[in-house]
């Protein structure tokens, strides 16, 4: 297709609205759907703000590699912390289950007997 066919390209709001759902489902990506119909991504992603229906996240400009390096750090760090409060949730819900256990075995004393040995 040359520049000239692709400049006198429309595409349907039907067809705008069906690509902005495939991408927002997972099936394709922009630059996927760029690449498939020879759109640019800039235009694609006006289609996203303008028919989609979730919030398109803020751009994170790299400056130079220390920037780069240090968004992979906080991408870790988030990720590592994310995992620490999934373990520590999965504790307190054992802990809250023994607890219930022993109450239902020992009678309700037993906390008030647990709590005054500490």
């Amino acid at each position: 297709m040359t520049v000239e066919e692709r400049r006198r390209r429309r595409f349907s709001e039907s067809f705008r609205k069906e690509q902005v759902q495939l991408i927002e489902s997972g099936k394709l990506t922009v630059i996927e759907v760029s690449r498939l119909y020879e759109v640019k991504a800039a235009s694609i992603k006006r289609w996203l703000v303008k028919y989609g229906k979730k919030e398109i996240p803020e751009q994170i400009i790299v400056t130079n590699s220390k920037d780069y390096n240090r968004v992979v750090d906080l991408e870790k760090e988030v990720s590592r912390l994310t995992q620490l409060i999934g373990q520590q949730h999965i504790k307190i819900t054992v802990q809250d289950t023994l607890i219930e256990l022993a109450k239902e075995k020992l009678g309700e004393d037993f906390e008030k007997k647990c709590n005054s040995h500490y």
